[in-house]
């Protein structure tokens, strides 16, 4: 058995934290997936030897500081995101890649949703349209994302 991949870990975490700060003209922002999140998700099915919920917790709580939001917003999401995919891991790996990325839409919306009660109630709304539409995008790009990392990691690994 290999050693758990904790290099490559920690690099995606800190690219997907880096992917969700990049700035992007003001008609496409509302779109940008939730790389956070589907990193996490991904490490949480992909290896259970990593440490995928303090991961989550620690870049949620980066990407509070960074975002100036209420501190462990994000923090909480991810974590619930994560450890609710890692209890449901033995039923997520049945499915082929484009039923996973179904099947993981009500994840991504509960974390949207999570995101949108903690920002009403702290008096931080936002249009509708930026709130749920990054659950659609990141529900199409998982299967390229799951792709993606899977061979890049597989390939840490081989070498």
């Amino acid at each position: 058995m290999s050693n758990p991949p904790h290099a490559a870990f920690a690099l995606s975490l800190i690219g997907a934290l880096f992917l969700q700060l990049i700035a992007l003209p003001d008609a496409i922002a509302s779109t940008r997936p939730l790389f956070l999140p589907l990193v996490v998700v991904y490490w949480a099915l992909a290896d259970p030897r990593v440490p995928a919920l303090s991961g989550a917790f620690v870049l949620g709580l980066t990407q509070d500081v960074m975002l100036s939001s209420v501190m462990g917003q994000h923090a909480s999401g991810l974590v619930l995101l994560v450890y609710l995919v890692a209890r449901l891991r033995g039923v997520f790996i049945l499915f082929p890649l484009w039923q996973a990325s179904i099947a993981l839409a009500p994840g991504w919306l509960a974390y949207c949703l999570l995101m949108s009660w903690i920002d009403r109630w702290t008096g931080h709304h936002a249009d509708d349209w930026s709130r749920w539409l990054p659950a659609l995008t990141t529900t199409v790009l998982w299967p390229l994302a799951y792709a993606a990392l899977d061979r890049a990691c597989h390939r840490k690994e081989t070498e």
